[in-house]
């Protein structure tokens, strides 16, 4: 009697190891592969700038990079990490955000007669002349751009 209990429990038993096994093996869950893939971006300096968020396993990344490969320097980085079933890069390179800024500005000093501007790495360097009762107006424009830093080097008439 006992040889055929156990006959018939021990593939019952069997499978319902495996199911729990198999479940508990699925790798690691958004948090922790979040946590890793963090993890992983610090060690390189050249990803400061980035960011990291997962779900159902897929990696989005954001922010901002110096050079024209760390983009992807970054996503192969992350593919490397086990639990991790896709990328979606969306990083951005300083350049294209200057060239925005730039853009953003020029518009803004155009109004304002004497005033030039430079940009680079999100710092807007201001020069020329202006009008004493022209330079707050100018100076809130450009602070609603939101630049990393504004140097004004503007002399005043």
């Amino acid at each position: 009697m006992k040889s055929i209990f156990a006959k018939k429990s021990l593939p019952v038993l069997f499978s319902a190891s495996l199911i729990f096994l198999l479940s508990s093996c699925g790798g690691p869950n958004d948090k922790e592969l979040q946590d890793k893939i963090t993890k992983a971006l610090q060690t390189n300096p050249d990803f400061k700038g980035i960011t990291d968020s997962v779900k159902d396993g897929v990696v989005t990344l954001s922010g901002n990079c110096l050079s024209n490969s760390c983009d992807s320097l970054a996503e192969q980085e992350v593919n490397k990490i086990d639990g991790v079933k896709s990328v979606n890069n969306q990083i951005q390179h300083e350049a294209s955000i200057d060239m925005t800024l730039r853009t953003s500005v020029q518009s803004v000093i155009s109004r304002y007669d004497g005033v030039q501007a430079d940009v680079a790495a999100g710092v807007v360097v201001l020069r020329g002349t202006i009008e004493k009762n022209q330079v707050e107006p100018l100076m809130n424009e450009l602070q609603a751009l939101k630049p990393k830093k504004l140097d004004n080097q503007l002399a005043i008439k």
